[in-house]
């Protein structure tokens, strides 16, 4: 696991409440009951933060899982 990846899982565990073990690249919005329309907006905004970066409205609809976010970010930075 690389620096970002381990970054963007601490947000995860912050944001989400959820231990880092287990947090995997197939977590999926719908299947995590507290990664609602919310959470996952607080999700974004902390991710933008950390690393400086911008999503566009349809960058944050289309993420669903962990790995859809990594590979998202990995695009920006």
């Amino acid at each position: 696991m690389n620096d970002i990846d381990e970054r963007v899982n601490e947000i995860i565990s912050l944001v989400l409440l959820i231990d880092k073990d287990e947090i995997s690249d197939e977590l999926r919005r719908k299947d995590y009951e507290p990664w609602d329309s919310m959470a996952h907006l607080i999700l974004i905004s902390e991710i933008e933060n950390a690393f400086g970066v911008t999503f566009d409205d349809e960058e944050v609809v289309d993420i669903w899982t962990v790995g859809d976010l990594k590979r998202v970010l990995a695009s920006k930075v």
